[in-house]
Order: structure tokens, then sequence, then C-alpha cells
């Protein structure tokens, strides 16, 4: 069985799916996430003025806690580990993230 190809879905760079991994690895490392605890790492495209072209939504997601959003005005490829652990820094001085 074949999956499905969206055949208008844009075209990724090398490296896309190596970017989101390590996206995913460093917000469990940097904020010592239980494993029950799902990370979401979401492009998505904006067409509104005033809007960015990309927009990268990282969600933390808890059984029983309303969901953690961090957003970068980045492609996913383009999010660096220092703008990870700034916007992560500043979820776990504010006490947000769930802890072991």
């Amino acid at each position: 069985m074949t999956g499905f190809v969206n055949p208008l879905a844009r075209k990724r760079r090398p490296g896309y799916s190596e970017a989101i991994d390590r996206i995913k690895a460093t917000v469990r490392t940097v904020l010592d996430l239980p494993d029950d605890v799902v990370v979401s790492v979401t492009e998505l495209a904006c067409r509104e003025p005033g809007c960015p072209d990309i927009e990268t939504v990282v969600a933390i997601l808890s059984a029983g806690r309303k969901p953690l959003t961090v957003r970068f005005h980045k492609s996913i490829p383009d999010i660096t580990d220092g703008d990870l652990n700034a916007a992560l820094s500043t979820l776990a001085r504010e006490g947000r993230v769930p802890t072991r």
C-alpha cells in the first residue's frame, strides 16, 4: 500500500525531517519532559496581510493541561538551538512546563 502524496504540497528542502527530529529532541532535553508529553512541530503558511509568510509552531501537549505553544517566524530548518533555548527558557521561568 502506498501513502498519499499531496501534489499541491510545498516541496520540502533537504534536511527537513532531520530538523523536525532535532527540534523535538531539543525541546524534550531542555525542558526535561516526561515520556507521555507530546511535542508537535508544524510549519504554517500565512496569506493574510501583515502576517509572516512562514510560521513554525512548536506545541507541547500534556494530558490534563492546556497546550503550550511557541511560535517562530522561520521555516523549520532555519530554527536554531539558540532560538529554541531562548523561547523554552521563558516557558521554564514562567513555570508552565509539565514536570516528571
